[in-house]
């Protein structure tokens, strides 16, 4: 099974930055590259390190929140080496997190925002659970033998809370930067979001409108990896919008 790869679709000056979902691959936001690339915008969507492989326990063995903030900045310094010094960055997700955290630190990003991405404490039991779901789903079409499968699956349940533990730690200071950030932030909230509270939008939004300019919309029947759904389309939409008039 092949391993997933980054994309990179050129275009103008303004450049774009689309960062996945934990567990998930640049497929998650790669429509939505190829639509901000015909509105002229250079756009880049990075695989964080452990993710895109065929066996979830990489994301594990390979990646932590650190190493993908690394990747962050890595993509960040990708375009600006390529000479493009006016980048937005988005993520999906955990994406989100580190898009926040880029936009409150690097001087080349200029504009960025989220999408289903929890910034406050939330409960994740549901995120555990669709991510076990999928990686059994996942080895077993791959076909891996059955005593491995579970010796797989056990690894992973032993192993997922302390992973998300971990990056609601990484969270908490990557919040508190937000405090003061005067950058333009767009949030997307999908009001069907099967696997997090679907206020955590609306709240980002409000905590950010004391010292940002906010850009905050809503999508009623957008569930939580929004970029692969029919409310894609929309989230596009206004995504460019938001670009046009910030970067």
């Amino acid at each position: 099974m092949a391993v997933a790869q980054p994309f990179y679709f050129e275009g103008g000056d303004a450049a774009v930055i689309l960062l996945h979902t934990f567990s998930g691959t640049p497929t998650d936001v790669r429509v939505l590259g190829r639509t901000l690339q015909k509105a002229n915008y250079t756009v880049l969507g990075p695989v964080f390190s452990g993710h895109g492989t065929p066996d979830p326990q990489q994301i594990f063995l390979r990646g932590n929140p650190e190493l993908w903030w690394q990747d962050t900045v890595a993509a960040v310094q990708q375009l600006e080496d390529a000479g493009h010094h006016r980048i937005a960055v988005f993520g999906e997700s955990l994406g989100g997190l580190f898009a926040m955290k880029a936009l409150a630190t690097l001087d080349d990003v200029v504009a960025g925002g989220t999408i289903d991405t929890p910034l406050f404490p939330v409960d994740k039991t549901n995120v555990a659970a669709s991510f076990l779901q999928r990686s059994r789903v996942a080895y077993g079409k791959a076909g891996t033998p059955t005593d491995e499968l579970e010796t797989k699956m056990t690894y992973l349940t032993a192993n997922i809370k302390a992973m998300l533990q971990s990056i609601s730690d990484y969270t908490v200071p990557v919040k508190a930067a937000l405090d003061s950030l005067t950058k333009p932030v767009f949030v997307a909230q999908g009001e069907a979001d099967e696997l997090l509270d679907p206020t955590l939008g609306r709240r980002l939004a409000d905590d950010l409108k004391r010292t940002a300019p906010v850009t905050f919309k809503s999508y009623p029947d957008a569930p939580h990896v929004m970029t692969y759904s029919p409310q894609g389309r929309q989230l596009a939409t206004d995504i460019i919008a938001f670009l046009q008039q910030h970067v």
